[in-house]
């Protein structure tokens, strides 16, 4: 199944955006799983970049902020992050280190520390960006455990 041009685009900009101002990133969720050889639809652009960079990005997606950049606490979330809408795509951006996550089975957080220098180069339609590695991806969707983790392990493993 193709992506969505919605997403083609948003994932253009923002990779420009950051490659182009030296800013580390790894992306995650159901555009990595896709990214890996998943097939669901994806629903929005999930990322990382390093809490320290959040000063030189803000700036550059200001125009595109629909949530500002702010500590949420939520079901399976306690992390920094800011949301975007790009050409009508949804991209959430979480600051790392930092992150926490709720693993559905225990109810214990865990720390979602992304190490950028494990991130590997995966690509869709045509578009190569830093992405969090298959492994990594597995525990993560493992210990949130949504149905829509589940598919992804299944079609990731």
């Amino acid at each position: 199944m193709a992506l969505d041009q919605k997403v083609v685009n948003a994932l253009i900009w923002m990779k420009e955006t950051l490659e182009s101002n030296g800013i580390e990133y790894q992306i995650v969720g159901g555009t990595a799983a896709r990214a890996h050889g998943g097939s669901r639809p994806v629903a929005d652009i999930d990322l990382y970049i390093d809490r320290n960079d959040a000063p030189t990005l803000m700036p550059l997606v200001a125009d595109y902020v629909t949530k500002p950049l702010t500590h949420h606490r939520g079901n399976q979330w306690d992390l920094e992050y800011v949301q975007l809408t790009y050409d009508h795509q949804k991209i959430e951006i979480g600051l790392s280190p930092g992150a926490k996550i709720k693993d559905n089975k225990s109810n214990d957080w865990f720390a979602q520390d992304i190490d950028f220098t494990r991130s590997v180069t995966m690509s869709l339609a045509g578009i190569s960006f830093s992405c969090m590695p298959k492994e990594d991806l597995i525990e993560y969707k493992s210990r949130l455990a949504r149905e829509v983790d589940l598919i992804d392990i299944q079609e990731l493993s």
